[in-house]
């Protein structure tokens, strides 16, 4: 029986240096084959005439035993242990061949196998002289003890007829062999420190009902050699190693059929995920919550510790945005200008990558890759791309080398099209509600979400506050420095309305350089903290155009539902610009609220 001893591990150990054990291992390998040889060239050398005489028998039994090995099969692949009839065809020669026959057939037939074995498993890179010479020393090994029972046993030792004492002997024989191959092997696995009593047990286990067809077996090839020598021993000898092949062959088939199983499987898993990962992305019409989603649902079916999501703006300017995943935490970065970077080569090349190794690959890669932490080593990026237009990738990192293949990167691009429609759908609805300079809603967008808000609140009684904001002196700087500059400057101001905003606040560039804020929940005054922090941030905000530096101050009106209520939205927002309008009228720089101001309304004056 042939068996497969499980890997060896690669824990250090203090007292043992890593290469250690791999030298002992070799040297008990090699010793053993040097011992092979000794042995039977000794054996051949004393007795040249018998097996001059016996050499037809000796070369068939050869040729059963090579090939017995040569078509191991399984019955029991869990157990990782494979079965070969060389045992039943060896003991059936220990039986009827003289001494020192018998030695020479367990060399002949363990070089011709592991020649053939070598051949089969090549892939596998395995030195062939260290596994030839173990596998030669131990069924020689086994040979020369084997004949030692024999001579034990010589006084009841005969196949002319079944006998009890011949079915023990057999039996005896059977177990010296075992025991033979077994001490063999668990040396060989403590040499290189392979865990041993794992493969004991499973051997244990499997013996019984994988091995014991050994004995009628070679009971019945022995007496039929005994009977009617090797011309009626090699039909029988053939048929049963046609069916050891026969056995192979379906072992063969059946490990075919069970990877194209597990293939089905996980193709099935994936396309689950990806329905899945299809229904929560376009669940959302936020790039970043989509972002989220991919994420999450890509780490379950690849090892992507890192993620990232490019984003291209083709308006107001040439820039991108990128989302990054770091173990399931999503990072927006800041808007970048274009470049010519990783995200302007994707999109103006519309190329996958798989990069297996980073550290091997790095010098022939055309452009270097956006690398999210030092220990990244695999890196796969797909281009989104919806209506032939590129406005995107999306690209997963793995600190192990050799993580992906060219079958992840399909699985990789199927969710980078649902992606791009899902961020397609987002883009869309941001672009019909958001400003696209300041990334603040737009009015139409926020009427409809101050009416409901205000539909909310009448029914369950509560209140809600709107800011009416507007920079100071704002036109001094267009006419100053140009609307190019003015340009920047409101970009720089959306971005500081937006820090300071909570989740629930609705921030809108309601025209100009005049900007509105629905506060939900939030009374008189809070609304007067919150107004008043984006005051003190616009007021220390400065923004560098060259050799000139932009600063303003903003003022802020404040109106609040139901207190300031005229009966209509429109009303409500007047009441707010009125409260802008005194602030202006106060020095500017400043918030007041509608409540505060007298009972005759004041006049906005533009």
């Amino acid at each position: 029986m042939s068996t497969e001893t499980p890997a060896v591990g690669v824990e250090a150990r203090v007292a043992t240096p890593p290469d250690a054990s791999e030298r002992r291992f070799r040297t008990f390998a090699y010793g053993l084959g040097l011992s092979a040889v000794t042995v039977t060239i000794w054996h051949v050398l004393l007795t040249p005439e018998t097996v001059r005489d016996h050499l037809l028998p000796a070369a068939c039994f050869s040729l059963f035993i090579g090939f017995a090995w040569y078509f191991s099969f399984s019955i029991f692949p869990k157990a990782r242990l494979s079965i070969s009839l060389d045992m039943a065809y060896l003991m059936t020669a220990i039986c009827v061949l003289p001494e020192p026959v018998p030695i020479l057939v367990a060399f002949c037939g363990a070089v011709l196998g592991s020649h053939l074995r070598f051949r089969e498993t090549r892939s596998a890179g395995k030195p062939f002289l260290q596994a030839l010479s173990l596998n030669t020393g131990g069924l020689v090994l086994a040979a020369v003890v084997g004949r030692w029972v024999v001579f034990a046993l010589a006084p009841h030792w005969q196949f002319d007829v079944l006998t009890w004492w011949t079915v023990l002997c057999v039996t005896a024989l059977f177990v010296t062999y075992n025991v033979t191959n077994v001490l063999t092997m668990l040396s060989a696995m403590a040499l290189k420190r392979d865990p041993v009593l794992p493969h004991l047990i499973s051997y244990a286990r499997f013996l019984s009902s994988i091995e014991i067809f050994t004995l009628p077996l070679c009971l019945g090839l022995a007496l039929l050699y005994a009977g009617s020598g090797i011309w009626g021993f090699v039909p029988l000898a053939v048929t049963i190693l046609l069916a050891s092949g026969l056995l192979k062959k379906l072992n063969q088939t059946r490990s075919d059929l069970s990877e194209v199983n597990t293939q089905l499987q996980d193709r099935w898993r994936e396309l689950r995920i990806l329905n899945t990962i299809g229904k929560d992305i376009n669940s959302s019409l936020d790039p970043e919550v989509v972002f989220l989603q991919i994420s999450r649902h890509v780490q379950r079916i690849l090892d992507a510790p890192y993620i990232f999501l490019s984003l291209y703006h083709r308006l107001p300017a040439e820039t991108y945005v990128e989302y990054v995943a770091r173990d399931g935490q999503v990072q927006p970065r800041a808007d970048r200008f274009l470049g010519q970077g990783f995200t302007a080569w994707i999109l103006e090349s519309r190329r996958h990558v798989l990069i297996m190794d980073l550290a091997i690959d790095r010098e022939s890669i055309q452009c270097a890759p956006v690398v999210i932490d030092p220990s990244v080593r695999s890196i796969m990026a797909t281009p989104l791309i919806f209506n032939n237009e590129v406005f995107g990738l999306l690209c997963v990192q793995s600190g192990r080398p050799q993580a992906y293949t060219v079958d992840h990167l399909n699985l990789l691009t199927t969710v980078g099209q649902q992606a791009a429609i899902a961020l397609e759908n987002a883009r869309n609805f941001q672009m019909a509600t958001v400003d696209q300079l300041t990334r603040l809603y737009l009015r139409d967008y926020f009427y409809r979400k101050v009416s409901d808000e205000q539909v909310r609140s009448r029914r369950y009684g509560s209140t809600f506050t709107l800011l009416m904001l507007d920079l100071d002196s704002f036109k001094a700087i267009n006419d100053r420095l140009g609307h190019l500059a003015g340009d920047r400057y409101l970009q720089r101001v959306g971005e500081a309305i937006r820090e300071t905003m909570r989740a629930a606040d609705v921030p809108c560039r309601y025209g100009g350089e005049e900007f509105c804020v629905l506060l939900p929940e939030t009374d008189v005054p809070g609304a007067m903290r919150i107004a008043d922090r984006i005051r003190r941030r616009i007021a220390n905000l400065e923004v560098r155009v060259g050799s000139e530096s932009i600063r303003t101050t903003i003022s802020v009106g404040v109106a609040a539902y139901p207190s300031d209520y005229p009966g209509s939205i429109q009303g409500l927002l007047e009441k707010a610009d009125q409260a802008l309008y005194a602030a202006k009228q106060s020095g500017r720089d400043r918030v007041v609220a509608a409540d505060s101001m007298g009972k005759e309304p004041a006049r906005r004056a533009r």
